[in-house]
């Protein structure tokens, strides 16, 4: 027969050296670690990370905020810098073509002056056959009845104050319907008003 000792609980022998016994009631205690401080303790770590994340999504979104408003920036300093760029292009254009058109009036000028000038120099019998300007220097191309007309020619544009360092390149005797034409070629350096003469 099983008997069944309803009053008392037994104590458990537990192995060892030191006889010490515990009761069936004492293994059957709950774990001092509840399931309040459990879930307080879950709390607080959701909470902390909730925290964190919070503070971490403020301060990428400062931070992209921040990003943006220098690339707008950025891109409006750039549209700035391009209209700089044209402006100075365009400026740099029209300054080229007001030089042009300042040259080209002075040329005029000059080309004024000087085929005046060149007129009044040539003796009678002696005559153009072409005359080049560019940057100052002359050249001279032309017939005439004699060398000595040749000669006077060279002497009237040394005495003027609008050429300089005249020089007779060449002469040539030809016959043209039984007369004897003389070519010359001239070279001299065209002086505008305001420069001084230079000896040639």
């Amino acid at each position: 027969m099983i008997n069944i000792n309803l009053l008392k609980p037994e104590k458990k022998e537990v192995a060892g050296g030191g006889g010490t016994s515990v009761s069936y009631a004492e293994e059957a205690k709950p774990s001092k670690l509840s399931v309040p401080a459990i879930v307080g303790a879950v709390l607080i770590t959701v909470l902390g990370i909730g925290l964190m994340y919070f503070l971490q999504s403020s301060k990428l979104a400062t931070e992209k905020k921040l990003f943006e408003e220098r690339t707008l920036r950025k891109a409006e300093l750039e549209k700035v810098l391009q209209e700089l760029a044209m402006m100075e292009a365009t400026k740099r254009e029209l300054d080229g073509k007001i030089k042009i058109i300042g040259e080209l009036k002075l040329q005029q000028k000059d080309a004024v002056l000087m085929m005046d000038k060149m007129s009044r120099s040539l003796p009678e019998w002696v005559w153009l056959t072409s005359m080049g300007f560019s940057g100052g220097a002359v050249n001279i191309n032309g017939k005439a009845l004699s060398n000595n007309l040749i000669a006077d020619l060279v002497n009237n544009l040394q005495n003027s104050n609008l050429f300089t360092n005249v020089q007779l390149k060449s002469t040539s005797r030809k016959k043209e319907g039984g007369i004897d034409i003389f070519e010359f070629a001239i070279t001299c350096a065209f002086v505008r008003q305001g420069e001084p003469n230079k000896a040639g």
